[in-house]
């Protein structure tokens, strides 16, 4: 059987062929790549405005609360149930009044046991320092004792003595005085020293004791006054607010429950983002309206705790306030940042939640071209433009999460 042979010019044109498609692709691919991608769009479905330059006012828009200038909390000292309640928020107190009265049987029941130990370990000192004075006066008595026999012996020596020089009385009467007057007078001598000896010691030992009957006392008088931790009161004259408590409810110890509103003067508490935590500080001073007057505050106190994204700025009013402020109005405030400067600007818009500042649209025509950007501070209105833009050009501020992808953009009128 015959085989087929292919011709070799006909292998080499399928290459061929095969390396002009190739090529085409690529310098398909080439060309399309250098073209923008383009998205058609409505005018009506954007926004735009115009970069300018002029005036920045590195400021900052916050919202503040008069608060009383110095407070004093409310604290529970004792946890249990709520039994009683004797005051309501707003109210007029004065210090030491009672606010409320929790219960804790366990903890009672606790201080119960504790004052009875107390008690029982101070009639046990008492008793120890009644058998110390029992004996002192046993002591005392031996004393006295030995002095009086000392004394009687004496008196019989002198007497036999004077009756054997005379030569009237019995040597043996004579040596007898000798020798009893000699063992009274040591004996006189033992005691003394034994007395004196105890005597210091019992002295010291009645003295510990006694110093420990007025610890225990005022350990004693705690416990007893430990009893009225139970009961809640005012811990400054003013006036009561944040206190919201009900019957039976369960407080832990340390817990707040309200403050007490000294009325001594009034401060401003604003909720900041927390963008400006570290651009505030202490000193820096802002402007109140009210009713067509401006006053004028200053930053006191940053509270650097972020919570829900925002911190706490606390302010003073520098000299003049509002009249008949009261706790809890809200105000609007305009804080002074950094003096103004003369910068190219553009006016804020929800582009930049999706551009994070870097580029924007810039609109020459029925077009609107991507461009890199950078912007520095801003304000309620502005941001202000480092380089990019310049005053004169129109740009796209509106939302961009449909145009992202985009590098060009054709505006249909």
């Amino acid at each position: 059987m015959d085989t087929k042979i292919v011709k070799k010019k006909s292998k080499l044109k399928f290459v061929l062929i095969g390396l002009v498609i190739l090529v085409l692709v690529i310098l398909s691919g080439m060309y399309f790549n250098k073209q923008k991608k383009t998205y058609n769009i409505s005018a009506e479905d954007i926004q735009t405005d115009q970069v300018t330059q002029g005036k920045f006012e590195d400021m900052l828009m916050v919202t503040a609360q008069t608060q009383s200038l110095n407070s004093s909390l409310v604290n529970v000292l004792e946890g249990g149930a709520v039994k009683e309640i004797f005051a309501e928020d707003g109210q007029m107190l004065t210090k030491g009044q009672p606010i409320a009265r929790v219960y804790n049987p366990n903890t009672e029941f606790s201080y119960m046991n504790q004052e009875t130990g107390v008690m029982q370990q101070i009639s046990q000192m008492r008793s120890t320092l009644l058998e110390l004075k029992n004996q002192e006066l046993v002591q005392d008595k031996e004393l006295l004792q030995a002095q009086n026999d000392y004394n009687t012996a004496l008196q019989n020596f002198n007497l036999q003595k004077r009756l054997y020089d005379a030569e009237i009385g019995k040597k043996t009467d004579y040596d007898i005085s000798v020798q009893n007057l000699t063992y009274q007078k040591q004996r006189k001598s033992i005691i003394e020293k034994g007395f004196s000896t105890e005597k210091n010691s019992r002295n010291a030992q009645m003295s510990a004791i006694n110093t420990s009957i007025g610890q225990m006392d005022k350990s004693l008088q705690i416990l007893r006054s430990n009893k009225n931790n139970f009961l809640i009161m005012a811990p400054a004259s003013g006036r009561l607010s944040s206190f919201a408590i009900s019957l039976g409810e369960n407080l832990t110890s340390g817990r707040s429950i309200g403050k007490v509103d000294l009325m001594d003067g009034y401060k401003l508490v604003a909720k900041v983002d927390e963008y400006y935590i570290n651009k505030l500080q202490n000193g820096v001073k802002g402007v109140l309206d009210n009713n067509d007057k401006s006053y004028e505050v200053i930053i006191t106190k940053i509270l650097p705790e972020v919570k829900d994204g925002q911190f706490l700025a606390e302010l003073n009013f520098t000299e003049k306030k509002p009249e008949n402020l009261k706790i809890g109005m809200t105000f609007g405030l305009k804080l002074k940042l950094s003096a103004d400067t003369r910068s190219i600007m553009i006016p804020k818009g929800n582009f930049s939640k999706d551009t994070n500042g870097k580029w924007i649209f810039v609109v020459k025509g029925n077009k609107a071209e991507k461009r890199a950007i950078s912007l520095g501070r801003e304000n309620p209105l502005y941001y202000e433009v480092v380089s990019g833009l310049k005053a004169g050009e129109t740009v796209i501020t509106s939302d961009y999460s449909d145009l992202k992808k985009y590098e060009m953009l054709d505006i249909k009128k």
